[in-house]
């Protein structure tokens, strides 16, 4: 046992208010203030709309609450169906199932409501419209299955064999293992799957503009755009934020519930049933089902209609804009994640709560975000700091909100890397001498160097995925690929609209399956 090892956690990681440290509090500070400055003008603004604003919000939260019901509780079912399949049963094609079930998570649910849209409408192949809310809500059920898939899965291959044994032992059939052992130890995760689930439907924006619904995130817009009323909007966005924050505490409570499972020190291959033919082949139905829905129908029609009608020139700007973009933004938005990332290792409880305000602009929506940007602009406009909006002032915008947006996503995976780095391998480069910079240049980033690529290629993929705060804080005349899909498909030129889309859709495949092979090596066991 090391020295570091010893010594109490309360001298091993007192505070320091080194480079580092302070590197990492401006980081925080960059991811927080849109959010604190959404709260606070909603909270002591003029008033100006406040009736207007709370009809609004009214609809656009009994819109909200009815789509998570029914789009979050389809999710739900599938996801955690197919996760306790693939997990506790065998059947024909078990093994590629367990991977091909994570690729509906590669699209953002717009682009699956414009390829539906043109799918199921005139011209289409399917003569059943796909439209209105219920089409929303079978948009959100097949597209954020995996989000409960991984979070379901995950909860059952770390559930101890010996309580599934003992049920079988005592004649419980395969159904009544599930609903009274599997089921009931696997709760916290599939809490937790599910409420990141219902996040992204209260965060989404594309899908329920497209079908015409009414919802907190389109409220946002409506109260700007078409009434004009800033201050309404920052109403109904401070009402989105409270919402995301009580999904995000109620995600965190969950996994933190989901060890309660673990009952045996010992590891062991989970007992799997043998599936008779017709039941393992309704099975491989179910899951071949949910592909075919969530990923391969729409990405083959839309690459027949990027065929049908291949823009090219039309997307080459929009496409070189999105990679600009999302690689500037990574880089920045790395760079902070890092920061706090290594803070939250070395400052504990004062790192734990920089880690915890970074998650917040992760739970709120893209157009939260960037009405808080706004909000800070105009201050400082009114200061004096700045002139108008113009296209370098903008560009910042963005890539602040993106920063603020995604930081969290880019820490989760470099502290699962530093987790990897003994204390006492820093405690003795402290001892040599290294400074605050050199031990986190020199030690703490080359250990971290693999989950800092994880990271990097996460968060390009999902600013390139960005729409809501992209289209509101983008500079006149610069679109994405985001930007020029929605643009076609709010005009109803769904045909133009395929190419973007497709883009967006195969840019998001690679992270999925690189981050689905990465989960599966780190199980014990795995290669077994």
């Amino acid at each position: 046992m090391s020295t570091s090892d010893t010594l109490p956690v309360s001298n091993t990681r007192a505070l320091r208010l080194d480079g580092v440290a302070l590197a990492a509090a401006l980081a925080t500070l960059v991811c927080a203030a849109p959010v604190v400055v959404v709260l606070l003008l909603a909270a002591f603004g003029s008033g100006q709309g406040v009736t207007f604003g709370a009809n609004l919000t009214r609809d656009g939260a009994i819109g909200t609450f009815t789509l998570m019901l029914a789009g979050g509780g389809g999710a739900i079912v599938f996801g955690a169906g197919a996760a306790w399949l693939v997990s506790l049963c065998k059947f024909p094609g078990r093994g590629v199932f367990e991977w091909l079930l994570v690729i509906p998570l590669a699209a953002p649910s717009y682009v699956l409501a414009y390829s539906y849209t043109s799918l199921t409408w005139a011209g289409g192949l399917i003569p059943y419209r796909i439209e209105g809310f219920w089409g929303a809500a079978f948009i959100y059920a097949v597209g954020l299955y995996p989000y409960v898939y991984l979070a379901a899965r995950a909860a059952f291959v770390s559930q101890s064999s010996c309580a599934i044994e003992a049920a079988r032992m005592l004649g419980a059939k395969p159904l009544s293992v599930f609903w009274r052992v599997a089921l009931p130890l696997a709760r916290p995760g599939i809490a937790a799957g599910g409420a990141l689930a219902c996040m992204e439907i209260a965060a989404d924006y594309g899908a329920a503009q497209h079908f015409g619904l009414t919802t907190l995130s389109t409220a946002i817009f409506r109260a700007w755009y078409a009434h004009g009323s800033s201050q309404a909007a920052l109403q109904i966005a401070a009402v989105l934020l409270v919402a995301a924050v009580a999904f995000l505490i109620i995600e965190r409570y969950a996994r933190g519930r989901a060890a309660f499972g673990g009952g045996s020190s010992r590891w062991r291959p989970l007992p799997r049933y043998e599936l008779g033919p017709i039941a393992g082949g309704a099975a491989a139905v179910f899951c071949i089902a949910l592909i075919i829905l969530g990923a391969v129908a729409p990405l083959a029609w839309l690459a027949r209609l990027a065929l049908l009608h291949a823009n090219v020139e039309d997307v080459i700007g929009p496409f070189v804009n999105s990679v600009l973009l999302s690689a500037g933004g990574a880089l920045l938005t790395l760079v902070l994640a890092a920061a706090i990332a290594v803070a939250a290792r070395r400052m504990g409880a004062m790192g734990k709560t920089s880690m915890v305000a970074a998650s917040i602009g992760y739970a709120a929506p893209g157009a939260v975000i960037a009405m808080g940007m706004l909000a800070l602009f105009a201050m400082a406009r009114e200061a004096g700091w700045v002139g108008g909006f113009g296209t370098g002032v903008a560009l910042i915008a963005l890539f602040w909100t993106y920063a603020a947006r995604f930081a969290s996503a880019g820490v989760q995976p470099i502290d699962a890397g530093l987790a990897r780095l003994s204390r006492g391998l820093d405690a003795s480069a402290r001892t040599l001498g290294a400074g605050p910079w050199r031990r986190f240049l020199r030690v703490d980033l080359p250990i971290a160097a693999p989950s800092l690529a994880a990271a990097a290629l996460i968060l390009f993929v999902e600013i390139l995925k960005e729409l809501p705060a992209t289209l509101i804080l983008r500079p006149f005349d610069f679109d994405t690929l985001a930007v020029k899909a929605s643009t076609y498909a709010s005009d109803e030129r769904l045909l133009e609209a395929a190419t973007p889309a497709l883009l967006i859709f195969v840019a998001g495949l690679l992270p999925i399956l690189l981050l689905t092979r990465g989960i599966a090596k780190t199980r014990a066991g795995a290669h077994e």
